[in-house]
């Protein structure tokens, strides 16, 4: 505890440190409006936290520096890049002693996260800007109809809107095309037939279907237990609630981990070992992205991977062993069997979302708090640029574009209706993020596809314990230890 304390603070410095030295617009905070009631903007100053970090960065630097010239005399963005973890264990700080940036990018599970916590006012978040009020001040219009439904709301809590969108992101299986080709076989379109293709694959020496550890096989944990029936949180009037699950002094723990509804987890945790220990179309043990060099090099006919990686497939294509053509399907495709009767095609899915923290560095200033919604309504109507870096814009009138619509390769990874962000419940991230470690726990259970395959009782053992680890980060929030 004393460590991450001490690491706390040094992150908090780091963050403190750039926001002072920002300094402010030098107004009073006062709107000054014009005859029509327009806001005037002059030498107004905003500062931006965001968690984007290697190769996109340069891409939110390109659209920063395009609205700072565009705003030039009006507005300027001084923005900082925090590493993800840094940002998120230094929030509950930043809030404390008033340090927080105007505007933040963040993912939309930690929006949930933080914006779920209550402050002194009832019904409103501790952490966060309730955003409607700010908005209709600055004349910036943003109609739900215009992201996916249920991102949008999921950015709600207490009928307050909390965040805003900015792109979405989540894994798809890429498809080496000119592969599938040489071996004679279709697009596939369910499991069945994905699992028949890598068996064709390995059969003539080529890599099938390589699922790594860390990243992607937790993409494979949440499509799979989407599309088995699961949802992330058990509560009050769900079957799985246990009331005997309470706190030191008799309270009931509100929120506990969905591991084991419908057996969700436990039936993707059966469908990996599947995949491993009895079709062997994919290895034990694979580090993380360990199937990317062989895709790289033409030599794999799948790969599971983000859509932030895109990218890197289309410059992989012509520099590697063996030239290849390439196609994405979406990650819910190795959930869709006759098997299934629960299959949804949900697909899952986070993403950047626009916040405006509460006690920022310089206080209650409106006027930068509406040059903020100015800048964060100019970043969604460019949103294009930004989803060249490999990212689906949430905003809709972006992706209605010729020129969105000319990236290659987006619509491959799913249909926006699909798309199902983590439950808006506060509780939602701590319970649930141990469950993803039972598809790790499958794929290093041994060195070899010869086995011995984890049983459905080993199975049921680690999910009870991930259960056990999930409803201990609940009690740690309920009681603030």
């Amino acid at each position: 505890m004393k460590k991450k304390f001490l690491f706390s603070l040094a992150a908090l410095a780091l963050i403190g440190t750039t926001l002072a030295s920002c300094g402010g617009s030098g107004d009073d905070g006062k709107l000054t409006t014009d005859d029509d009631g327009n806001i005037v903007y002059e030498d107004v100053e905003i500062t931006f936290t965001h968690v984007i970090t290697g190769t996109d960065s340069s891409y939110l630097t390109n659209l920063i520096n395009e609205f700072n010239e565009e705003w030039e005399g009006k507005i300027e963005v001084v923005a900082n890049s925090v590493a993800p973890n840094d940002l998120y264990t230094s929030l509950p700080n930043l809030t404390s002693f008033r340090r927080n940036a105007d505007v933040m990018l963040i993912h939309a599970d930690h929006v949930l996260q933080f914006a779920g916590q209550e402050g002194r006012v009832e019904g409103e978040s501790a952490y966060f800007r309730e955003l409607e009020d700010i908005m209709e001040l600055s004349k910036v219009t943003l109609e739900a109809e215009d992201f996916p439904p249920q991102i949008w709301e999921n950015m709600r809590f207490n009928d307050h809107q909390y965040g805003i969108p900015f792109d979405l992101h989540m894994a798809g299986l890429y498809v080496n095309t000119t592969l599938l080709e040489e071996l004679d076989l279709e697009m596939p379109t369910n499991r069945e037939e994905v699992i028949e293709c890598a068996k064709v694959a390995v059969d003539n020496g080529y890599v099938g279907l390589p699922i790594a550890t860390g990243y992607p096989d937790t993409y494979y944990y949440q499509n799979g237990f989407y599309n088995y029936g699961g949802h992330e949180i058990v509560v009050e009037g769900d079957e799985y609630f246990d009331e005997n699950q309470k706190l030191s002094d008799g309270r009931v723990v509100v929120a506990q981990p969905g591991v084991y509804v419908n057996d969700a987890a436990k039936k993707t945790a059966q469908s990996l070992r599947e995949l491993i220990y009895e079709e062997k179309v994919s290895e034990p043990r694979i580090v993380t992205d360990g199937g990317l060099q062989d895709f790289y090099d033409g030599k794999a006919l799948f790969n599971l991977d983000g859509i932030w990686l895109l990218n890197d497939f289309i410059n992989h294509q012509t520099t590697g062993e063996k030239d290849y053509e390439f196609d994405v399907l979406p990650a819910s495709t190795l959930f869709n069997s006759t098997a299934n009767p629960d299959y949804t095609g949900d697909i899952s899915t986070n993403g950047h979302i626009f916040v405006m923290p509460k006690n920022t560095h310089d206080g209650e200033n409106e006027t930068r708090q509406q040059a903020s919604m100015e800048f964060i309504k100019w970043m969604l109507e460019h949103s294009t640029d930004w989803a060249k870096s490999g990212k689906i814009a949430a905003y809709a009138p972006a992706r209605e574009s010729d020129e969105y619509k000319a990236i290659p390769h987006l619509e491959g990874f799913g249909d926006i209706e699909n798309f199902r962000c983590i439950e808006p419940n506060k509780y939602s991230y701590v319970a649930f993020s141990p469950s993803w470690q039972i598809t790790t726990y499958v794929k290093d259970f041994t060195n070899t596809q010869n086995g011995p395959a984890p049983t459905d009782s080993q199975i049921d053992e680690k999910l009870a314990e991930l259960y056990n680890d999930g409803l201990d980060q609940v009690k740690m929030d309920m009681t603030g230890i």
